[in-house]
């Protein structure tokens, strides 16, 4: 198949357009000339938007600048070109936890505004109906109002040996010593047992083979860091716990809360040493080596495990369900999603709203992936050539029907500071898990002072 760019400048004219009229793909020139600068995320879908945008360029007349940076120092970036009205980039793609302590300060524009502004001089290859559905109130709606457009539908799943769970001997040797059948697991007891099975010294044996290295029978994401707080919330969420509970209170050193900690715990036995110091970039790189026999990763990291040049687990890795605790619960995977906002200081704001809007275009979001990263439209989900393509897209389409948001509000950055410290605190031995979350909840309680309970999500 020929790539979306070769297509899409195909169909362009070469030579001069009229900037009051939308050319033949029905995206309005009317803004030719303009600049757009955009920051976003180091992940395959932003790499993929920047090798794409000449074409929207060649289509609109709008040059694009794309930046993009780690989630931390995403952030950090973000937080200080918004508190200081910078102006430095006009389309900020944020994580939809920072959502309440950016619309609140008064930092993203109307997103709503824009849509209705700009019906027109979009092409037809776009539309807001074909955004998945679950992912806008999560990823862009604050408190009645639109601040952006979901970029991707990251969630959490369990990612799995699968040739490894299929192996005859192996099978056997499971059934011998835990009198049940080795399957993948759908509770945390399983997992565990999972775990202890897999975890193996060189020399040992491992599916027929002799051991030169160590295989671990999970990884984990466990350094002082988002990626160890958004794991240990998969655990807390189908332990009953969490950080706030339905009706807006705290929860962060509930007995159920304590409990999935001290589970997550409990997992370091049997993964890689230095896992205090991994985040997801390490979970991710020692599946795609094969160190390890399971773990809990984002959707947006399959790609990379089916890709020949990076992954020596090509068509080995299975997907799954985040596991429960008790046979018979609901699974719940963890949204991820982020979402594209347009800043109040961006130069020209129906500009920046096109490029938005073609970003989530259906041709751009089946070529982001036919690429390898994670569109957010049904269309791309269901399409038959990257059903046929990806073998983890079911499940993710799956975990994204049952997924759970992390909290949204204004003070989330302070409490994941916290929950940051204290995550770690248990991880590494220096306290408990109870202490560890007695302490986060009272710093947390601070925090907030006031705004207990907390209404807005």
């Amino acid at each position: 198949m020929a790539s979306l760019g070769v297509l899409i400048l195909a169909g362009c004219s070469g030579g001069d357009t009229d900037v009051d009229a939308a050319d033949a793909n029905g995206w309005s020139q009317e803004f030719a000339g303009a600049e757009v600068n955009v920051l976003a995320e180091a992940t395959a879908n932003s790499d993929i938007i920047a090798e794409l945008a000449p074409a929207f360029t060649k289509m609109t007349g709008i040059e694009v600048n794309v930046e993009t940076a780690p989630f931390a120092q995403l952030v950090q970036k973000v937080t200080l070109g918004f508190s200081t009205q910078q102006g430095d980039y006009d389309v900020v793609s944020i994580p939809y936890d920072y959502l309440g302590a950016y619309a609140g300060s008064g930092y993203l524009e109307d997103f709503s505004a824009l849509m209705s502004a700009n019906a027109d001089r979009v092409g037809p290859g776009f539309s807001a109906d074909d955004i998945i559905p679950g992912l806008w109130d999560t990823a862009s709606v604050w408190d009645g109002t639109t601040y952006g457009m979901p970029s991707n539908s990251a969630v959490t799943m369990m990612f799995y040996r699968k040739d490894l769970f299929e192996n005859e001997a192996e099978k056997a040797a499971f059934k011998d010593a835990y009198g049940y059948d080795l399957a993948p697991a759908t509770t945390w007891e399983q997992y565990r047992d999972n775990a202890e099975f897999f975890t193996r010294g060189a020399g040992d044996h491992l599916a027929g083979e002799t051991l030169s290295e160590p295989v671990y029978g999970v990884t984990i994401a466990g350094k002082r860091h988002e990626a160890s707080v958004f794991e240990w919330l998969n655990y807390a969420n189908a332990f009953g716990g969490g950080v706030v509970s339905p009706d807006g209170n705290l929860i962060v050193n509930s007995s159920e809360s304590v409990s999935s900690l001290e589970y997550m715990s409990s997992l370091g036995e049997f993964a890689p040493p230095g896992y205090t110091s991994a985040t997801w970039d390490e979970v991710t790189a020692q599946l795609q080596q094969g160190v390890a026999a399971q773990a809990l990763s984002w959707g947006d990291t399959a790609g990379v495990m089916e890709d020949p040049d990076q992954s020596a687990v090509v068509g080995k890795m299975g997907y799954a369900d985040v596991p429960v605790r008790h046979e018979g619960n609901t699974h719940h995977a963890l949204h991820g999603a982020w979402s594209y906002t347009i800043s109040k200081d961006a130069a020209d704001k129906d500009a920046a709203y096109l490029f938005v809007a073609w970003a989530m275009s259906a041709d751009v979001q089946k070529e982001i992936g036919l690429r390898g990263g994670v569109p957010a439209t049904v269309s791309a989900f269901e399409d038959p050539e990257l059903v046929a393509a990806f073998p983890s897209w079911p499940q993710q389409l799956a975990s994204l029907e049952n997924a759970l948001a992390r909290p949204r509000n204004a003070q989330w950055p302070q409490m994941l500071d916290q929950l940051m410290l204290q995550v770690s605190n248990a991880l590494v031995g220096d306290a408990t898990a109870q202490q560890a979350l007695d302490d986060a909840q009272d710093e947390i309680t601070s925090v907030l002072g006031d705004e207990l309970p907390l209404t807005a999500f």
